[in-house]
């Protein structure tokens, strides 16, 4: 009889082991820093339109389930994440339209979201709050990095940049598998935006060739926190997608102004763009690169291109 007891506790006790790993077989925390500049590119020479961003994420898996997450029964993870962002904006300084060019804009924001993975589809929502203006330091910032950094022209516009106001935007983006084999695959992607600084919707279709996870867990989408312990990615992706845009402040100024800063003729409602990237990821490490191209926001603007960095590190 203790035999029996004895040989019973260590079945159990395996049991609950095993029951554990296999709770516990992604990591809790992941933290993200990343940057986007158009002076990644090689070829270039000024900073003009989307010029700059900075941003640092952390992301964790809630210990409980917030309204939504119980009404997506179907779900196969979720997990919350808070950032923080500051983006730059100007004119292209040397260029011959400058007079119609885009105004200089700073956008400092937090941004809450919740995200909820699926088999082969993930939605994401989110809300931005923070400050459009002066107040970002978005220019602050800028002439710091040109003074010390890349030690080349300050720009001294950002003292006419577009005026201080709170900005709050409800943001939403949704990816689906289309397509898939052992690696490669095709997806649909859409992500949207509501409020006072964007307004836009930007259905897109995409594709990735290498060795990569469901969407739901990979690196480009920003969603490695819910991919395995030894989870291992290298792929390269890439997409075509057409932005309609109703609304920017960071070039029509504030809703509620009766300033028109860019007449609303020489705005692109309608604009073109497209990326590449490449993605690596090994255990708690993730790393990405992506080049962007956008054909325009102003219709007397050049296309612009940029690159964006990150870098992820996930435990417990």
């Amino acid at each position: 009889m203790k035999t029996i007891i004895i040989d019973t506790l260590l079945i159990l006790s395996f049991i609950t082991a095993f029951a554990q790993e296999k709770e516990n077989k992604h990591y809790t925390y992941e933290v993200e820093l990343g940057t986007d500049n158009d002076f990644l590119i090689a070829h270039k020479s000024t900073d003009k339109y989307y010029t700059y961003g900075i941003n640092a994420s952390f992301r964790w898996h809630p210990k409980s389930a917030n309204f939504l997450n119980k009404l997506l029964p179907n779900k196969r993870g979720y997990f919350q994440s808070l950032g923080i962002n500051i983006e730059g904006y100007t004119p292209d300084y040397k260029s011959k339209n400058y007079e119609t060019d885009r105004p200089y804009a700073g956008w400092s924001y937090v941004e809450f979201q919740s995200t909820y993975g699926f088999e082969k589809s993930f939605l994401r929502l989110g809300i931005d709050i923070g400050i459009l203006g002066p107040d970002s330091k978005a220019g602050v910032v800028q002439n710091w990095f040109h003074e010390h950094i890349s030690r080349d022209q300050v720009l001294d516009g950002w003292e006419n940049q577009i005026d201080n106001q709170l900005g709050i935007n409800i943001r939403a983006y949704y990816a689906q598998i289309l397509f898939e084999s052992k690696i490669f695959d095709v997806y649909a992607s859409v992500d949207a935006a509501v409020g006072n600084i964007y307004t836009y919707v930007n259905p897109g279709i995409n594709f990735r060739f290498g060795v990569f996870n469901p969407v739901s867990k990979s690196i480009a989408f920003k969603n490695t926190i819910l991919a395995n312990k030894s989870n291992k990615e290298v792929y390269v992706d890439a997409g075509v997608a057409t932005k309609i845009s109703a609304f920017n402040a960071t070039i029509q100024g504030s809703k509620i102004s009766e300033i028109n800063l860019i007449n609303s003729k020489e705005i692109n409602n309608f604009f073109f763009n497209s990326h590449i990237g490449v993605y690596y990821a090994l255990n708690r490490w993730a790393v990405g690169a992506k080049l962007m191209y956008s054909s325009g926001e102003l219709k007397d603007n050049d296309s612009q291109q940029y690159t964006m960095i990150s870098g992820s590190y996930r435990f417990n």
